[in-house]
């Protein structure tokens, strides 16, 4: 006969069944993570054809395939997804909507807002802002959830006006307006109405060139302060933030006229950022004073190796590796990218390889949390591509791909 078992054993043991069963129940129901790919519309034009919305993956982490599990309904075809962001929490997504005529002809872009079911990945409409101006390229959420920063790029439409220089009446062409719009995030995560824009330098009548074009929002490691690109102007844009923030009063740094500044990545630890330059086929870095918001350029390097005669080449994307050692850069026009290694101490770059992008048209790119899969998404073959990404070497090895229409961003979510 078994000897008796004493009450402390006895809540023991019944501790540890608990114990057990609480463990079986959670390891039963592991976190899964999510991708959130955004497309582009048909066309022709901005945000018009159809075919837009955001689409739902899961991810399989063994070989870093995706399967289509849900996507926004038909009442979304015409979001025109060229931007995307998701709530630090995971529980909101915010999608831009590019177009130029967002509920009637020049009324701008629109943003919308999402909250993500965290059962099964997919998206509820939560509501959609005017985004206070033309096509919105760009879009962030600062790490508490309290406030959304949208690019609005303009430059597409050219209205001729009549001024008076010395009394003799002068035709000017310009633009619509390049902007930053400062958006708060109510508690349920739908949007308020922009609580301030800023608008962008225009170029000056009398001297040629692009007009300005906001093209990519992000926020210093510290998130205070924000930094934005303007690819028609060149220039940089850095603005003090806080999560009670109701305005934006920015800095323009003038960047080397001609390049473009197009995309960020940010150091996770140093103080350095990367950015594509959309006409000039190169990358470039710029030391960042987290305590002054001070921008100081580093260097340049071309994304094309040298001697190159194949098509025009326009990078897009930049992303960098969660580790912090290597950046990528999408190379529009020979349809690859470029893989270069980090020195943090000085924030130089040195090229060390590149691979073709899977597809034709690498827009936006991005990596999963963990670093050991990284995704391209080729617009004008309409797919995802995956790759195996080496975090020692950054050399990136092609794995499966997903046909997705107009695919043009992707972010992730763990739910």
């Amino acid at each position: 006969m078994a000897p008796e078992t004493s009450r402390r054993e006895f809540l023991a043991l019944s501790g540890a069944a608990l114990a057990a069963a609480s463990l079986g129940a959670y390891q039963s129901s592991p976190s899964r993570l999510y991708a959130y790919v955004g497309r582009r519309t048909k066309g022709p034009g901005f945000g018009v054809g159809g075919g837009g919305g955001v689409t739902v993956f899961s991810v399989n982490m063994t070989d870093g395939s995706l399967t289509e599990v849900s996507q926004t309904g038909p009442e979304h075809d015409d979001l025109n997804c060229d931007g995307m962001c998701i709530s630090a929490d995971a529980r909101f997504l915010y999608a831009v909507i590019q177009t130029p005529s967002f509920g009637r002809p020049g009324g701008g872009g629109g943003i919308s807002a999402f909250a993500i079911d965290r059962e099964n990945g997919s998206l509820r409409h939560l509501n959609t802002l005017p985004s206070m101006g033309a096509n919105p390229v760009g879009v962030i959420i600062d790490k508490t959830n309290a406030r959304v920063l949208v690019a609005n790029h303009g430059a597409v439409a050219f209205v001729s006006t009549v001024t008076k220089r010395n009394g003799v009446p002068v035709v000017d062409t310009v633009t619509d307006d390049a902007t930053i719009a400062l958006f708060p995030v109510k508690p349920d995560g739908s949007l308020e109405p922009a609580s301030d824009v800023h608008v962008f330098a225009r170029r000056p009548p009398t001297e040629s060139g692009r007009a300005a074009a906001a093209h990519q929002v992000i926020f210093d490691r510290t998130q205070r302060w924000a930094i934005a690109s303007d690819n028609g102007y060149d220039h940089l844009y850095v603005y003090p933030f806080n999560p009670g923030s109701r305005t934006l009063e920015g800095k323009a740094f003038a960047t080397p006229p001609g390049k473009a500044p197009r995309h960020f990545a940010l150091h996770p630890r140093a103080p350095y950022f990367f950015i594509t330059n959309e006409r000039e086929a190169s990358v470039s870095s710029f030391h960042f004073d987290s305590n002054t918001g001070e921008v100081r350029a580093v260097q340049t390097s071309a994304t094309i190796p040298q001697g190159y005669s194949g098509p025009n080449v326009s990078p897009s994307n930049i992303q960098i590796h969660p580790n912090g050692k290597f950046i990528y850069a999408a190379n529009r026009g020979d349809n690859s990218v470029a893989i270069f290694a980090i020195d943090e101490g000085s924030g130089r770059m040195s090229p060390v390889s590149t691979v073709t992008c899977g597809g034709r048209g690498p827009r936006e790119m991005n990596f999963e949390p963990s670093g050991r899969y990284f995704y391209v998404c080729n617009q004008q073959s309409s797919d995802v591509t995956t790759f195996v990404a080496d975090g020692n070497t950054g050399l990136l090895t092609q794995g499966p791909k997903v046909e997705v229409a107009q695919a043009g961003v992707i972010h992730f979510a763990v739910l």
